[in-house]
C-alpha cells in the first residue's frame, strides 16, 4: 500500500525525492568566524569596545555549546553597538543556518560581504542558504567562487554538486561529485552523495524514458522489468512478447523473454528464444554465452562449453558479463527460484567433476554460481580463470566504445562516451536505455567502495536500503533503513523512507510515526506530507489529510501522485469543484491512470455524465499500455481491472 492505489515501478518510484538531499546533513553549528580585531579602528569608545568584546565572546561561547538563540541574542546585541563589524554578521548568519533560518542567515552573511569582500567562508554559506532557499541558479555563481577561493573545501565542493543538480544541469552535477569524490576518495559522506546522485539520475531519466517510448519495444521491455521483479511472469512475458511484435528485429527482446523464462526454470521456452537471438546474431559474444549457459543446465555439457568457448573467443569481455562475471563481493541481486537453483546446483556438480579444467568449463562454472547467488564460490571460480586484462579496443564507433566499456565494467567511460553518442544522436532510446543501466551501476559501485573504507557507517545503511528498495526487498530495506536511523536517528529521510516502507505493506500505525518524525526534522518534506496525506485519506480523515497534501503540491509542484489523493480528500470534503481543479492539472502526468480515476468520480458527482465517461475510457487507455497481452494492439486485446 503506497503514495497511489497501484504499484509503482521502481524506475519511477524513487524520482519522486527532493535532489538536493543527495548531499550530507550539516547536523553542527558551522565553524565560527574570529574577531581578530576589535580595537580602536572599528570602535573608537573604550567603554563601547569593553562591551563589544564582552558580547562577541558570550556569543561565541554559546555557539559552541549549542545555545543558538543565546547566541543569536548576543550577537545582535554587539551589531546594535556597533553595526559594521563584519564578521559579527558572519557568525550570526552560520547561527540562523543552524536554526534552520535561511533568509535571516543569508541577509546576515550578504551584509558581511558587503561589508568585507571576499571574507573566507562567506561564499559558501551564502551559496549554501540560496540553495537551500531554493535560488540555485546564485547558489552556483557563490558556490564556484568558493571553489576557487579554497578547492580543498570539501562543503564547497559537493554543495556545488546540488546546486548545480537543483538548477536541473544534471550531467554538470555528477561531474562535480565525481570530481570532489576523486579529490576526496576515502569521505563517505562524498560516497554516499555520489551514489546517491547517479541513483536519482537513473530514475529521473528512465521515468522520462517511459514517457517518451510510450508505444514502442523500449517500452515493453522497461514494463517487463517491473512485472519481471514482482515475478508476474505472465505480465513479463506479454510485455516482451508484444516488443518483439513491435521490433522483430530486437534481439535484446528475444534474450529478455529467454531470461523470464530462464527466470521460471522453463528451460526449453529460454533455450526456443536464445535459439532465435541466435539465428539473428550468430556472432555475439552474449547470445552464445547465455545459449551455451542453457544448453549446461539442460544437460548438455559438451555443447554449451563449446558455446561459451566460441562466445569467449568472439568477445572474452561481452561473454563474461553476459554470465554476470565478475560477481560483486556484497552487492548480489540474483534470487533464483527453488526449481533453478537445484537445476543450477546439479550442473555445478558435474561442472566440478569435469577433468582436465579449462577456460570454457571455469567461465561457466563461475556463472552458474553467480546465477545460483553463491558468489564466494563465483569469486573462487572466476580467479582461477587468470584472464589478462582486456585491451581497449580502438573504434570510431562512439556507441561501439560505450557498449564495450559496459561489457569490461568501466561504467565511468561508458557513460562518457554513451552521453557523447547522445549529444549527437538525442533520439537514440536504446542508446538512453543504456545510460540509464550504466548510471544505476555507477551508484551500485559506490556500496562496495563504501564497504571498503566505512563497512559500518550510515550511509552505508543508506544506500543499500535504496538499493533494496529499488530491488523490492523490502525487508532487507527495512533492516537497513533501521540501523541508519539507529545510528543516526536526525537523518533527513531515513524516517521517510521507513514510513514508506510500512505504509507499503499495510502497517499504517508505524508509518504514520516515521513520517510524523521526519516532518518533525523538516516540515516542508514534500514526500512525506504528501504520503501521510495517503494514509489520513485511506482512513477517512480527508480534513486533516488537506493540508499534508497542499503543503506536498506546494513545495514540489511535479510531485504528481499527490495530486489524485489531494482530488479524492476534496472530493470527500464535497469539494467538489476543487477537486476537480486539482485533478486537471495532473492529467498530462498520469502514468498509473489514478488521476483520471479520481476525476471520473469527481465529474459523475458533479452530474458531468459524459466527461466522467471519458475520464474512464482514458483510464482504461492508460492500464492497456501497462497491463500487456499478446497484441500489438493496445486497445483490442487487454482488459482492464478497477
Amino acid at each position: 500500500m503506497g503514495f497511489s492505489d497501484v504499484k509503482v515501478h521502481y524506475y519511477q518510484s524513487m524520482s519522486r525525492f527532493r535532489c538536493r538531499r543527495f548531499l550530507f546533513f550539516i547536523a553542527v553549528t558551522p565553524t565560527v568566524c574570529v574577531l581578530a580585531s576589535v580595537g580602536t579602528a572599528q570602535v573608537a569608545d573604550s567603554t563601547i569596545q569593553a562591551k563589544v568584546e564582552e558580547h562577541f565572546l558570550a556569543a561565541q561561547q554559546a555557539q559552541q555549546q549549542g545555545r543558538l538563540d543565546v547566541a543569536a541574542h548576543e550577537y545582535q546585541t554587539v551589531l546594535h553597538l556597533q553595526p559594521e563589524i563584519p564578521e559579527v554578521y558572519v557568525n550570526l548568519g552560520l547561527v540562523y543556518y543552524a536554526q534552520g533560518k535561511f533568509e535571516d542567515s543569508a541577509r546576515a552573511l550578504a551584509t558581511a560581504e558587503k561589508l568585507k569582500p571576499g571574507m573566507h567562508g562567506v561564499n559558501l554559506w551564502l551559496g549554501i542558504d540560496l540553495v537551500r532557499l531554493n535560488r540555485p541558479a546564485q547558489g552556483v555563481t557563490l558556490l564556484r567562487e568558493a571553489v576557487r577561493q579554497d578547492p580543498n573545501e570539501k562543503l564547497a565542493q559537493s554543495w556545488l554538486g546540488t546546486a548545480l543538480w537543483d538548477d536541473g544541469q544534471m550531467d554538470a552535477a555528477l561531474s562535480q561529485l565525481r570530481k570532489a569524490s576523486s579529490q576526496f576518495p576515502d569521505d563517505p559522506d562524498l560516497l554516499f552523495a555520489l551514489g546517491e546522485a547517479y541513483g536519482k539520475a537513473a530514475n529521473q531519466q528512465s521515468e522520462q524514458l517511459l514517457e517518451d517510448s510510450a508505444g514502442t519495444a523500449i517500452s515493453d521491455r522497461i514494463y517487463a522489468g517491473l512485472y519481471a521483479a514482482e515475478h508476474d511472469w505472465t505480465k513479463a512475458e506479454g510485455h516482451l512478447r508484444r516488443a518483439i511484435l513491435r521490433d522483430p528485429h530486437s534481439v535484446e527482446a528475444h534474450l529478455d523473454l529467454a531470461e523470464v523464462f530462464l527466470d521460471q526454470a522453463q528451460l526449453p521456452a529460454s533455450l526456443e528464444q536464445l535459439e532465435v537471438a541466435r539465428r539473428m546474431s550468430p556472432n555475439s559474444a552474449t547470445v552464445l554465452a547465455r545459449s551455451g549457459e542453457l544448453l549446461i543446465l539442460s544437460g548438455q555439457l559438451p555443447e554449451g562449453l563449446s558455446s561459451i568457448e566460441q562466445a569467449l573467443k568472439f568477445d572474452e569481455s561481452e561473454a563474461l558479463d553476459a554470465l554476470g562475471l565478475p560477481v560483486g563481493d556484497h552487492i548480489s541481486a540474483n534470487m533464483a527460484s527453488a526449481d533453478l537453483l537445484a537445476l543450477c546446483h546439479a550442473a555445478e556438480e558435474k561442472l566440478e567433476a569435469l577433468q582436465p579444467s579449462n577456460l570454457a568449463r571455469d567461465v561457466a562454472l563461475a556463472g552458474l554460481y553467480a546465477r545460483s547467488g553463491d558468489d564466494e564460490a563465483a569469486a573462487r571460480a572466476y580467479r582461477r580463470i587468470g584472464l589478462t586484462p582486456q585491451i581497449e579496443r580502438q573504434t570510431k564507433d562512439v556507441f561501439r566504445q560505450a557498449m564495450d566499456a559496459v561489457h569490461q565494467h568501466r561504467y565511468e567511460a561508458a557513460e562518457a562516451a554513451l552521453v557523447r553518442w547522445l549529444a549527437l544522436h538525442p533520439g537514440d532510446l536504446s542508446a538512453r536505455y543504456e545510460l540509464v543501466i550504466v548510471r544505476r551501476q555507477i551508484s551500485t559501485t559506490q556500496i562496495e567502495r563504501l564497504y571498503a573504507v566505512a563497512p559500518d557507517s550510515y550511509q552505508l545503511h543508506q544506500l543499500l536500503g535504496q538499493l533494496y528498495v529499488a530491488r523490492e526487498e523490502d525487508d532487507k530495506a527495512l533492516a537497513e533503513y533501521r540501523a541508519a536511523a539507529d545510528a543516526a536517528p536526525d537523518l533527513p529521510d531515513v524516517h521517510f523512507w521507513l514510513g514508506h516502507l510500512y505504509w507499503k505493506h499495510g502497517d499504517a500505525d508505524h508509518a504514520l510515526a516515521e513520517f510524523t518524525r521526519e516532518l518533525q526534522l523538516d516540515p516542508g518534506h514534500p514526500e512525506a506530507n504528501g504520503e501521510l496525506g495517503a494514509i489520513l485519506v485511506a482512513e477517512d480523515r480527508a480534513g486533516e489529510a488537506i493540508p499534508h497534501l497542499e503543503s506536498a503540491i506546494r513545495s514540489k509542484p511535479d510531485l504528481w501522485p499527490a495530486y489524485a489523493q489531494l482530488g479524492r480528500a476534496y472530493a470527500m470534503e464535497k469539494h467538489y469543484a476543487q477537486a476537480e481543479a486539482v485533478l486537471r492539472r495532473a492529467l498530462a502526468h498520469d502514468a498509473d491512470a489514478s488521476t483520471h480515476y479520481q476525476l471520473g468520480l469527481v465529474l459523475r458527482s458533479e452530474g458531468k455524465t459524459a466527461e466522467a465517461a471519458q475520464a474512464f475510457a482514458k483510464v482504461a487507455a492508460i492500464k492497456n499500455e501497462k497491463l500487456a497481452g499478446p497484441s500489438s494492439n493496445d486497445a483490442a486485446n487487454e482488459r482492464v481491472k478497477r
